[in-house]
């Protein structure tokens, strides 16, 4: 006779979970990990609290904005409903695997392994919209599977409130109905009149990114767009080409390379045993492969980003789950090894900064191109910068050429004054081009312009004071150059900073405005 396991895998779940969150938490505050640009980009957003934004749905502003009204405008204010909702979703996992009749133990497993796989690990520390997606995406999943299994049509009012919500961080989310469509001959019952009913209760995620957009020339759906349809890679040539190897490296990068190999393995015997699987399972691994496989096809014909796919894993981790805990004792001795594996992975990503600035591992010396943080860090020192020069925030204002170092300076800059964005390089439309410029506000008055830039191309950052100087002449009275300032060291050798310039008399003058997407 079996005996059944009476371990508390929640419980358990419950205890990591809240060990996790401690340590997030204390890494947010005491780390060398600064906010990154984007993330910078929507705490300013969130001090312009709105209906939507240039290029994203208003979710990550709200969110930074709830954190910021109760931890201050601090790095853990801008990330702490990330904490949050990083802690609660593998909770939603463990429910999507149990209603997919996994058994606790293989539940507590998915769970885990989205908790501290990278993907997982990194969606705790980081206020990015992908954060709250996913969250609302596993809770559309969890009404899918349990139709499923009861075979009833799915709940479509409260899938669509799901999705809506998700859409509200990311639109994406939406593909679930393409899924949810492609899936139907596979599982006769989501067929039901509701699901337009469904449909259209989702779209009012949309509602407040359209009130934005009707004001803003749909200053959004033009820029998504672009993006979707914008340039693929070239070759000299001129012939079409992507980056699927990339894209593949990153997959395994997402989810750790044992785990992802675990991946493909249950995917298989899916595949060969599709008669005798579960059909809450077998729509997991339909909405795993539907998805991995329609991006990396298109990862052939243009450049795609690694983390463009990750609400495919939420049901590929309930796939693994279930391939590993069975009877075969070395498939879960391999899962275990991976999770442990991830889990190293993700803490020595994490101490790659401290390493490189304080030299902790000297015979080992980690090339800063390997820092998956490099662009969080030295944001501390060039406040310094700044009050070296002699920045006064009461009297002068900042700005750059790049929005995202525009947000950094509001963000980092001393009292956290609003900073500005000149468009001086002829680039594309961001959020600062729909709010007051400075020939509004700082006409007659001293701007302290920011470029920075990170090794190995520091040289040529130098090399442009002479260009920057010409460029930045037509709008101010008279341009000095303040000195270039490193702000962030890899073993005694400077591998960020910053140029700093002082113009004087603002003229009022703006660049030529690029109707660019």
């Amino acid at each position: 006779m079996t005996r059944i396991s009476t371990k508390p895998y929640f419980g358990t779940l419950l205890f990591i979970l809240i060990i996790k969150a401690l340590f997030v938490t204390w890494m947010i505050v005491n780390s060398q990990i600064g906010l990154s640009p984007d993330e910078a980009q929507y705490w300013t957003w969130s001090q312009n609290i709105d209906w939507g934004y240039y290029s994203k749905p208003p979710g990550i502003a709200w969110q930074i904005w709830l954190g910021t009204s109760i931890f201050n405008n601090s790095v853990l204010g801008v990330r702490v409903l990330s904490v949050v909702i990083g802690f609660f979703t593998p909770l939603l996992l463990y429910i999507l695997a149990r209603k997919c009749k996994l058994s606790p133990q293989a539940s507590f497993w998915a769970a885990t392994i989205f908790a501290f796989s990278p993907l997982g690990f990194m969606a705790s520390i980081l206020a990015i919209t992908d954060v709250g997606m996913v969250f609302f995406w596993i809770c559309a999943l969890i009404v899918i599977a349990e139709s499923l299994e009861i075979k009833m049509p799915p709940h479509y009012p409260l899938l669509g409130l799901f999705i809506a919500c998700g859409a509200l961080f990311k639109w994406p989310i939406y593909l679930l109905w393409i899924v949810l469509i492609a899936s139907m001959p596979l599982f006769p019952v989501l067929k039901n009149k509701n699901f337009i009913t469904g449909f259209f209760i989702s779209l009012l995620g949309l509602v407040p990114s359209f009130t934005w957009n009707i004001k803003n020339d749909w200053a959004t759906f033009r820029h998504v767009s672009a993006s979707v349809a914008g340039s693929p890679l070239q070759t000299e040539n001129h012939s079409l080409v992507g980056n699927p190897l990339e894209f593949i490296g990153a997959q395994f990068a997402l989810v750790s390379p044992i785990l992802f190999i675990l991946l493909l393995m249950a995917l298989y015997s899916i595949y060969k045993h599709k008669n005798q699987t579960q059909r809450s399972l077998l729509f997991c691994a339909f909405t795993t492969a539907t998805l991995l496989t329609f991006v990396t096809a298109l990862s052939l014909f243009k450049k795609v980003q690694g983390n463009w796919v990750d609400y495919a894993y939420p049901t590929a981790f309930v796939v693994i789950a279930w391939f590993a805990c069975d009877e075969i004792k070395w498939k879960q001795r391999l899962m275990e090894i991976g999770v442990a594996l991830s889990i190293l992975l993700c803490l020595f990503a994490v101490t790659i900064p401290h390493a490189q600035a304080l030299n902790l591992y000297p015979t080992l010396k980690i090339p800063y191109k390997l820092n998956p943080f490099r662009h969080n860090v030295g944001w501390k020192n060039l406040r310094k910068a700044l009050k070296i020069v002699g920045y006064n925030p009461n009297e002068e204002f900042l700005f750059s050429s790049k929005y995202q170092m525009s947000s950094i300076l509001n963000f980092y800059g001393p009292e956290q004054n609003r900073t500005y964005f000149l468009n001086i390089h002829g680039v594309r439309k961001n959020q600062f081009s729909f709010w007051p410029p400075m020939a509004e506000e700082q006409i007659g008055k001293t701007g302290i312009y920011v470029v920075t830039d990170n090794a190995p191309h520091l040289q040529k950052l130098r090399l442009q004071v002479p260009n920057l100087i010409v460029k930045l002449s037509p709008y101010f009275e008279r341009i000095d150059y303040l000195g270039y300032y490193p702000i962030f060291d890899c073993y005694g050798e400077p591998c960020k900073a910053a140029l700093l310039f002082k113009c004087k008399n603002y003229n009022g003058k703006e660049p030529k405005n690029f109707v660019l997407y």
